[in-house]
């Protein structure tokens, strides 16, 4: 077994690479028409291809036996590049050569011929890393090249690229590979080496490669030595530190329920069995972005990906993990987000209908029918996703309620269980006043309540004030 995968099955030729097909036409109709920029920028995300597409079109500038302007790989050009051993082709990698030394060899070396190919190709990685004074003294050198002299320059950051340089090279851009494109390639490598594997263990990689076919290799090799020339799915599973679908799920049911002894007691398990929360968070994230579009309303789906962004990026950057997993999620759940309800007021209120059970498991919540059409048509406006004035904040606060109509008086009654809720709505009353006197279009008051006691009254035929549009969540 070849000890590394990546550098054998490394593309030779343009016909070679993998998941960039309007790359390889630029370069074939550049080569057949003699049309060569003297400056390229490669840019795109890691693992497409950009070095190695660099390294082919060193090899079909400096072919002696060009193949249909491929480069045939057998010349003593081609042997000698592919073995990373030609004088002409200059390799930097900027990330640990950064500094304004290395670019002035470099623009001192341009002033001589190739010593045996047609062309001096300077390949440079990850060149936004270059210093300020680097950059100038490149710039020079691309402002009036030599001939013979092609710079290839390549990043993952074009944004940090000086526009000086970029006006002066052809942008070509990278992009990342499709999973199916990842997935051919895996399976053609699999089967060369005579490695076993389960289809699903490579959609699997295939998919945590998120575009990068050197990291899906990469991936593949590493079980592959697990599993002694085999690829499974136990294997990917316990190598990668994944979860099986069941635990994920389970996960994002404790969050939304907020079940916080479920969740404390997935966290212990987690860390005893030594896994990573925040491939856990990934995993749930795309969970919940996948089941999304099953959804009529999927504001608290979305909110739940947005907090677990949130905390990833956080825990990428914390010395304890498992403290900064357990707070960051328990401060969610505990937030005021009553996630139960949230999940249950997705359904619209159908006109002259019910609100039957907003929440069966939490008695906190009113269970009362809204069956007044005037109320549904309130509930129904400010829960609208389409609406640029809905707010969700409202709503919900709303939902926690028992609502009633006496005498042309709208009557909204907290509980002590609902403090936070009457207070979301003590604060956006304004806003609530000019809508709902808008929506009715009568003379109607604004009571509420908290514990059966009434704090506050607005008279909706008075002028209502005006109020700045705001958002809870």
């Amino acid at each position: 077994m070849n000890s590394n995968l990546y550098r054998k099955y490394r593309p030779r030729n343009f016909e070679d690479i993998i998941g960039q097909p309007h790359v390889v036409k630029y370069f074939y109709n550049a080569l057949k028409k003699g049309e060569i920029s003297h400056a390229y920028i490669f840019s795109g995300p890691r693992g497409t291809g950009k070095t190695t597409t660099a390294r082919i079109l060193a090899k079909a500038l400096n072919c002696k036996n060009p193949l249909d302007f491929n480069p045939c790989n057998e010349c003593e050009n081609c042997v000698s590049i592919n073995k990373n051993s030609f004088i002409d082709v200059i390799e930097l990698d900027a990330a640990s050569n950064r500094g304004i030394d290395e670019i002035r060899n470099i623009r001192d070396s341009t002033n001589y011929l190739p010593v045996y190919g047609n062309y001096k190709v300077y390949i440079i990685d990850e060149f936004h890393m270059l210093t300020r004074e680097a950059f100038n003294a490149l710039l020079k050198t691309l402002e009036e090249p030599p001939a013979h002299v092609i710079f290839v320059l390549a990043t993952t950051n074009l944004e940090k690229v000086p526009d000086t340089i970029i006006s002066r090279a052809q942008i070509i851009n990278f992009k990342n590979l499709s999973m199916k494109d990842i997935l051919l390639g895996l399976k053609k490598i699999a089967d060369l080496e005579g490695i076993k594997y389960d289809e699903k263990a490579l959609e699997i990689i295939a998919k945590k490669a998120k575009g990068s076919m050197r990291d899906a290799i990469s991936m593949f090799e590493q079980v592959e030595k697990f599993g002694d020339d085999k690829v499974f799915l136990e294997d990917v599973m316990d190598i990668l530190g994944l979860f099986d679908e069941s635990f994920v799920s389970k996960f994002i049911n404790n969050v939304s329920d907020s079940n916080i002894d479920g969740f404390l007691s997935q966290s212990e398990e987690l860390f005893k069995q030594g896994k990573d929360p925040e491939i856990l968070l990934e995993e749930s994230i795309e969970y919940i972005f996948d089941r999304i579009k099953e959804k009529e309303d999927p504001f608290f789906d979305i909110e739940m990906m947005k907090e677990f962004n949130v905390i990833l990026k956080d825990l990428k950057y914390s010395e304890n993990k498992r403290l900064t997993f357990d707070v960051e999620v328990l401060g969610f759940i505990t937030r005021g987000l009553k996630s139960t309800t949230l999940n249950s007021s997705f359904k619209d209120v159908p006109e002259g209908g019910t609100i039957k059970e907003i929440n069966k498991n939490d008695t906190d919540f009113n269970t009362e029918y809204f069956n007044n059409p005037i109320i549904v048509k309130i509930m129904n406006f400010f829960r609208d996703p389409r609406s640029k004035k809905t707010n969700l904040a409202i709503y919900y606060s709303l939902l926690a309620s028992k609502i009633e109509i006496r005498n042309n008086r709208i009557i909204f009654n907290f509980s002590e269980n609902e403090l936070l809720e009457y207070e979301i709505l003590k604060k956006y009353i304004d806003e609530l006043k000019v809508n709902i006197s808008l929506l009715i279009n009568e003379s109607y008051e604004v009571s509420l309540l908290f514990s059966g006691k009434e704090n506050e009254t607005f008279n909706l035929s008075e002028k209502a004030p005006t109020y700045q549009e705001k958002r809870l969540f």
